[in-house]
C-alpha cells in the first residue's frame, strides 16, 4: 500500500485502539459517547476513502476499507450497548450487541487482514450468555419467488457471484422476494437474532422478558383471553436478505 493509504490506516487504527479502552459498563457514559463520535467520524473517512479506491479499481484496499467500516460500526455499537444497559433500556442494548456480532463477523469476511478478530467474535458471544438472559427466537418461513443477487441485480441463480463474498468493497448479500409467508417458528439458532420474543401475557398485563417487569398490555383488555399471548419480532428487512 502507498504512504497515503497507510497514513489512514494508521489513524484508523489508533481511534479503533483507543475507543477499546471504553468496551466496559464501568467506563464513563459520557466519555463512551465521545469515543462513539470518534468512530463515526472515523467511519465517514474510511466510506471517503473508499469512494476513491473504487475510482481507481483497487479492490484488495476497497475491501479493506469494508473492514474498517464494519469495525468502527461494531465498536460504536458495542460502546452503546453498555451505555444503554446503563440507562436501564436492555432491549435496546440488545439490537446493539447485534449489530457489534454482525460487525466484527463482517470485518472477518470483508479482508483476511481482519482474521484475528475471532476472538473478539467470542467475547461478544460471551456477552450474549452472561449478560443477558436467555431469549426465545423466532424465524419466518417463507416460499420464495425470486432471489436478486446485490452486485449485478440479476436471479442469484443465474449468476457468477458468491453471497457472502465482498467484491469492490460490497458484500454478495441476496434479496428474498416471497411468494408466501408460510410460518413462523421457535428455534435455537437464528439467522437474525433481532427477531425474538418480547413479552408474554400474565395477571395485570405482559411480562418484559428482558426486565421481567409487568407492563401494560398493548392490547386492550375486552379483547384479552384467558390464552397466553406474546408480542415478539419475527422479521426485520434483514430477514429478506442472505449473506
Amino acid at each position: 500500500m502507498t504512504d497515503i493509504t497507510s497514513l489512514f490506516l494508521d489513524k484508523f487504527n489508533k481511534i479503533v485502539q483507543d475507543s477499546r479502552v471504553f468496551l466496559f459498563i464501568t467506563r464513563d457514559s459520557e466519555l463512551q459517547k465521545q469515543a462513539c463520535n470518534d468512530l463515526d467520524n472515523v467511519l465517514g473517512e474510511a466510506v471517503a476513502e473508499q469512494k476513491l479506491a473504487i475510482a481507481q479499481g483497487n479492490e484488495d484496499y476497497s475491501n479493506v476499507l469494508l473492514g474498517c467500516q464494519c469495525i468502527a460500526r461494531a465498536l460504536s455499537a458495542e460502546i452503546k450497548m453498555w451505555i444503554l444497559l446503563k440507562e436501564g433500556r436492555p432491549d435496546e442494548a440488545w439490537d446493539e450487541l447485534v449489530n457489534a456480532q454482525d460487525g466484527v463477523s463482517n470485518a472477518i469476511r470483508a479482508h483476511n487482514g481482519f482474521s484475528h478478530l475471532g476472538p473478539h467474535l467470542q467475547t461478544l458471544d460471551a456477552i450474549e450468555h452472561l449478560v443477558f438472559p436467555p431469549q426465545v427466537f423466532m424465524s419466518v418461513g417463507m416460499i420464495v419467488g425470486s432471489q436478486i443477487c446485490s452486485i449485478c441485480g440479476s436471479e442469484y441463480e443465474d449468476c457468477e457471484h458468491i453471497k457472502g463474498r465482498p467484491y469492490m468493497g460490497k458484500f454478495c448479500t441476496v434479496t428474498l422476494i416471497p411468494a408466501k409467508i408460510d410460518h413462523v417458528s421457535i428455534v435455537e439458532d437464528p439467522a437474525n437474532k433481532r427477531c425474538r420474543a418480547l413479552k408474554f401475557s400474565v395477571n395485570g398485563g405482559d411480562r418484559n422478558r428482558m426486565t421481567w417487569r409487568v407492563e401494560p398490555s398493548d392490547v386492550d383488555t375486552v379483547e384479552r383471553t384467558e390464552d397466553l399471548t406474546a408480542n415478539g419480532i419475527i422479521g426485520t428487512t434483514d430477514s429478506f436478505t442472505e449473506q
